[in-house]
């Protein structure tokens, strides 16, 4: 890899037209190995007025190069392993199975919905494109053949390649970091070698891209905290380039946001400490905090909203997942809702038949209609509590005919539509009557079967002269722009507030027992104003009778539903994506016979079963390096040991480093090992299914932590010790028992090998994994 540097090492800059070379008295220019940052400064005894007076000018438009060629070997050996045989296995491997789908969908045009955000599959979405992908394909199970128009290696290629950039990117944020480039080659080494982090770059996943995207986030702080021309073009480079890449890496998927933190801690600290330095003017501080502002929220907030504002913008055809989004979504979708409700009428007027939608879909992510069908609440429930026993009300997840309902006025008998037809307004008294038992939605003063607190709501049977009907409902429309709006079908939120308790009708999002079929629960809440309260018109209808066929004929004259897909803007469309994506139950604790947990994690405790040949046993699994795993585990734990140790003796006033030292190895820690935790802990407090895979962003930081924690060792050993010696020995035999170990697995990692039953036994070092084989 080619690096552009100045004259004055660790600069990170390119030289300007007239390229300066500066004279520094070596005597007062303390080395990265001293420096808290890595990085080397002047001493305060070199001023920059006689840094100006040594210039000398050399010949113009002159750029100096260095070639890392440790840098280029690793990035040359990534992509060999990550782009080998890369179109093998041409079947579908474990999750390609729905990125595959994304894919198609995308280039069809057609929505979808998925919790996480959308950068990576429009990327593989951009590949397929390229070579020649119409997404004509359908994908049904894993392990399923890929049909000969799809471009497997041309998908795979991109996470392929991302992955492979990891090692060289890894490398040099621990040259950026201090570490020597002996201790860099070994983390760069080390990732190469990681059988997870590679079998997880070489197919269409999005570990690849995320941790691609993390990485160069980082290495660009470092590269923004060496850069010591401020406000010069290269500075402002790494720092927008910082802001891009995290935003990037959330824009993946959205644990990007602890990369994120990491990074947006990292500089706003560097800053918090540059406010101690009483040589800067107060209006420096305000530039630099101006240029951290635009480059660390301003652009990240742009470039993400550019993606979302793409995507939705491809993605305009109705798909399968039409049905989470609300009316007003899918109505906005060509063939989507605007298809299904086109020619009915816009107004909703007495005697129409409705279906009511809850809006926000808070009942598990799903929607659901309100619902009715001929079963009564039970006469008691298991906790001794009565119930109305009239009957049931619920919120139902599936299109039904019982979800159908007809808008009545109070004091007429008459269902049908008048002529001309009567818009119902805001503030209007309505009864609703279910369309298939005829009976009235009511409310009463009797304990929900779920949530006792609100009022249970049901349709009212005339068998209990002690609960008179009270079946009066108020329309309020919530997005009115008037007190005398009409109610619209789509358009139009309303509460439906029950007149004689004014409680607003409600799903609470909780299941019925077995006697309610398992649906969810409809209650009656005092607290009117919520999201839970409102509804919306999905399908409409006017009531007609085969003797009012002249009525039927007036009636084509109301205003109808336009055929198109209705408008409906951006920041509309990206509030409800967005509030679905982080609310949505789609990833849900499941069973799956590879999910693990965090804590087994570090010890690779459990292994997943990617793809197996229906011929042979040659099989691909996600399983980590042994020796890689355990021993950067060790050195996390060391770095915690040694931090222990240095503060215990630093209390009692003994200083086995320099301050300059300390600074740094706290810098190391604070970046390697809390960037580990960081990545890690969080999944302690998830409530969902968990796979191996989400520690891999994890890895990459625990494994620079070890080379951190092996390069601190050595520098603080005395020269004349057999330490370091001792340590250059261990870190080779480290590596080599690293690659043997790498080696070993790559049988698993590839997929080339056809297995015996015996071999895959031998292979088994840890009792909990789980490999297949077609041998009984």
């Amino acid at each position: 890899m080619e690096e552009l540097r100045s004259s004055t090492r660790g600069s990170g800059e390119s030289l300007p037209a007239q390229q300066e070379t500066r004279h520094i008295d070596t005597a007062h220019m303390t080395s990265p190995r001293e420096q808290g940052d890595g990085a080397p400064v002047l001493s305060s005894n070199t001023s920059d007025e006689s840094q100006r007076d040594q210039v000398v000018e050399t010949k113009p438009f002159t750029i100096r190069t260095e070639l890392d060629v440790v840098q280029i070997l690793l990035t040359v050996f990534a992509l060999a392993t990550r782009t080998w045989r890369l179109g093998v296995p041409r079947a579908v491997v474990f999750d390609e199975l729905h990125f595959a789908k994304f894919v198609s969908l995308y280039l069809k045009r057609i929505f979808f919905f998925d919790v996480h955000p959308p950068l990576g599959k429009m990327i593989l979405a951009m590949a397929g494109s390229y070579a020649g992908f119409e997404g004509d394909v359908n994908f049904e199970r894993i392990g399923a053949g890929f049909p000969p128009s799809v471009p497997v290696e041309m998908l795979r290629a991109v996470p392929a390649i991302t992955g492979s950039l990891v090692v060289p990117i890894c490398y040099q944020i621990c040259v950026e970091a201090g570490l020597s480039r002996y201790a860099a080659a070994m983390a760069g080494i080390m990732v190469a070698i990681d059988n997870a982090l590679l079998v997880q770059s070489r197919f269409m996943l999005m570990e690849g891209m995320l941790i691609f995207f993390s990485t160069l986030s980082v290495l660009a702080y470092l590269k923004f905290r060496n850069c010591h021309r401020e406000f010069s073009l290269i500075w402002w480079f790494w720092l927008c380039l910082a802001g891009i890449s995290f935003t990037c890496t959330l824009s993946v998927k959205y644990v990007g946001v602890f990369t994120m933190f990491l990074v947006v801690v990292r500089i706003w600290r560097d800053f918090w400490r540059m406010l101690d330095d009483s040589s800067r003017s107060d209006m420096t501080l305000v530039k630099h905090l101006f240029a951290r502002l635009l480059t660390l929220v301003t652009v990240p907030v742009a470039v993400y909203l550019s993606i979302f504002y793409v995507h939705l913008s491809v993605l305009h055809k109705a798909g399968p997942h039409d049905n989470i989004m609300t009316s007003a979504f899918q109505a906005s979708l060509e063939g989507g809702l605007a298809a299904l409700t086109r020619g009915q009428p816009l107004y909703v007027s007495y005697g129409s038949q409705i279906t009511l939608r809850h809006t926000e879909n808070l009942a598990n992510g799903q929607p659901c209609w309100l619902h009715s069908h001929a079963h009564m609440y039970p006469v008691k429930y298991p906790d001794k509590r009565g119930s109305s026993h009239q009957q049931q009300v619920t919120c139902y997840v599936f299109k039904d005919i019982n979800n159908w309902w007809i808008i009545k006025k109070p004091e007429s008998h008459d269902l049908m539509v008048d002529d001309p037809p009567v818009p119902v307004k805001h503030g209007d008294i309505v009864q609703l009557i279910h369309g298939v038992t005829s009976r009235a939605l009511n409310s009463h003063d009797v304990a929900a079967p779920m949530t006792p607190s609100n009022q249970e709501v049901s349709c009212y049977v005339n068998y209990n002269v002690s609960m008179p009907a009270q079946n009066l409902w108020r329309v309020d429309i919530v997005n009115r722009d008037s007190e005398d709006e009409q109610w619209q079908t789509i358009k139009s939120q309303i509460r439906l507030v029950h007149v004689n308790t004014t409680t607003a009708i409600k799903t609470t999002g909780k299941q019925l027992p077995e006697w309610g079929f398992n649906q969810l629960e409809v209650s009656a809440d005092r607290l009117v104003k919520q999201k839970a309260t409102v509804w919306n018109v999905e399908e409409h209808r006017y009531t007609r009778s085969s003797e009012k066929e002249q009525q039927a004929a007036d009636l084509q004259q109301a205003e109808m539903i336009p055929m198109k897909a209705t408008y409906m803007s951006f920041w509309a469309k990206l509030y409800e994506l967005q509030f679905k994506m982080l609310f949505s139950t789609q990833d849900a604790r499941l069973e799956h016979k590879y999910s693990s947990l965090p804590q087994q994690w570090p010890f690779m405790a459990k292994n997943i079963a990617y793809w197996m040949s229906p011929k042979d046993n040659s099989q691909i699994h996600l399983i980590g390096n042994v020796v890689i795993w355990y021993s950067s585990m060790a050195g996390v734990l060391g770095f915690f040991a040694l931090l222990v140790f240095y503060l215990l003796r630093r209390q009692r006033a003994v200083f086995d480093i320099s301050e300059d030292q300390w600074q740094h190895f706290l810098f190391l820690m604070e970046l390697f090992v809390g960037g580990y935790l960081i990545h890690y802990l969080p999944y302690f407090l998830e409530d969902r299914t968990l796979f191996l895979h989400h520690y891999l962003p994890s890895v990459v930081y625990k494994i620079m932590a070890l080379a951190a924690f092996g390069d601190h060792l050595y520098t603080v050993a005395s020269k004349s010790s057999v330490a370091r010696p001792a340590l250059k020995y261990s870190c080779v035999v480290l590596l080599a028992v690293s690659l043997q170990s790498f080696l070993s697995l790559s049988v698993f990692t590839f997929g080339s090998e056809a297995l015996s039953k015996q071999r895959i036994e031998a292979l088994t070092w840890v009792d909990s994994w789980d490999f297949l084989s077609h041998d009984k």
